[in-house]
């Protein structure tokens, strides 16, 4: 069995690497969380094999769950909801009813013994489809994944996971059993790309505690020992090389956060403090350097991006406009590791050039002059 993960640094190419080493003598299915990835896994695959792969198919995680677990075993999902027929039309985009609504039950919230909390009408809710797959069995007389698993293995030799560090909870749940199940299964992920953005930001596998006390962020190394667990090969030597940042920002990096990041290019750039209002001004209102904020881009009327949303994102050069959390930035060194780290790690790895980065008071100084009028009304 060939079962791998290659944890790799931001911009040292995961989905090229993925793509690269497809083997179309093999029957492959790769696997994504977003149509983004999805398109970006096309483009590689096109640029390295220089033809269409006639063995390779291409998934989001959602609809792969539709097509090979749930879609074909409709009758056993009815039987074990105790429904004499049901046939779904795809999968909605609609957001379940919560169990809660400002710390009262609603009324309209169904528990996940009943077949109302995964459809709405003649639909599936996205959200739900692997808390599903994982709630239909019934002891040795069926069991949905186990049905489904062994015929992917049949229709499949390698299974490839396109940022792995995506799933969370019930999603993540079910890919530890496709690990274990799968004959053949290559992962690539970025520890520090989790929890970046707006989905999948929660819980399982990177928060761990039982209450709200003592919930923490796993490490580095403990996210490693998790991933051997799993019988996993743990690469972290392949991809932890930048093909984007120059090495002056991956050295910035390595010193403010102890991410170990390294250039493998010969791009040039520097971190550059903006210090007064006049150069501040002069690079916000450059619309070729992209700005990235932590939050609320659309009040701004420059060119700019939240952290999070920009990952995945390649720039000549940057500006970052810092937070409160980081006023300290230019100073300090080894700072303590949180999730919001992440963010920002994103954010200063966009560049292929220089980073510029405006401090959060010198920038409260003229914030107001940028702020669209519709949104100063609001205010």
């Amino acid at each position: 069995m060939d079962k791998k993960i290659i944890l790799a640094v931001a911009g040292a190419g995961k989905t090229y690497t993925l793509c690269k080493n497809v083997d179309d003598s093999k029957r492959n299915i790769i696997l994504a969380f977003t149509n983004q990835n999805i398109k970006n896994i096309i483009k590689e695959l096109d640029k390295n094999h220089h033809k269409t792969l006639e063995n390779t198919c291409v998934y989001t995680f959602d609809s792969f769950k539709y097509n090979f677990f749930i879609r074909p075993y409709e009758p056993i999902i009815a039987r074990h909801f105790g429904i004499k027929t049901f046939v779904s039309k795809g999968v909605s985009l609609k957001t379940p009813p919560p169990k809660l609504i400002n710390g009262y039950p609603n009324p309209n919230y169904k528990n996940n013994k009943l077949f109302e909390h995964y459809v709405i009408g003649d639909k599936y809710y996205c959200d739900n489809l692997s808390e599903l797959i994982l709630q239909v069995k019934k002891g040795k007389e069926y069991n949905l994944f186990d049905i489904a698993m062994k015929n992917i293995n049949n229709f499949f030799d390698y299974i490839y996971i396109d940022e792995f560090q995506d799933f969370r909870q019930h999603n993540y749940e079910l890919m530890e059993k496709i690990i274990k199940k799968s004959n053949n299964i290559i992962l690539v992920g970025d520890y520090f790309q989790h929890s970046v953005n707006a989905r999948n930001n929660t819980g399982k596998p990177f928060k761990v505690g039982n209450t709200k006390e003592n919930k923490r962020i796993i490490t580095y190394e403990e996210y490693i020992k998790l991933l051997e667990n799993l019988k996993l090969k743990v690469d972290t030597e392949t991809l932890k090389k930048t093909r984007r940042c120059p090495e002056n920002i991956c050295k910035f990096i390595r010193e403010k956060f102890n991410i170990e990041i390294y250039a493998d290019n010969n791009n040039k750039g520097n971190v550059i403090f903006l210090e007064n209002n006049d150069k501040i001004k002069e690079i916000i209102e450059n619309n070729y350097i992209i700005k990235l904020v932590e939050s609320d881009s659309k009040i701004y009327n420059f060119n700019c991006i939240n952290w999070g949303y920009s990952k995945g994102d390649t720039y000549n050069d940057i500006c970052v406009i810092l937070t409160d959390r980081f006023k300290n930035l230019k100073e300090e060194k080894n700072i303590e590791y949180t999730s919001t780290i992440n963010k920002i790690y994103v954010a200063l790895t966009r560049t292929k050039g220089n980073l510029y980065i405006i401090e959060k008071a010198k920038f409260d100084n003229i914030k107001n002059s940028y702020i669209k009028t519709n949104f100063m009304n609001k205010k």
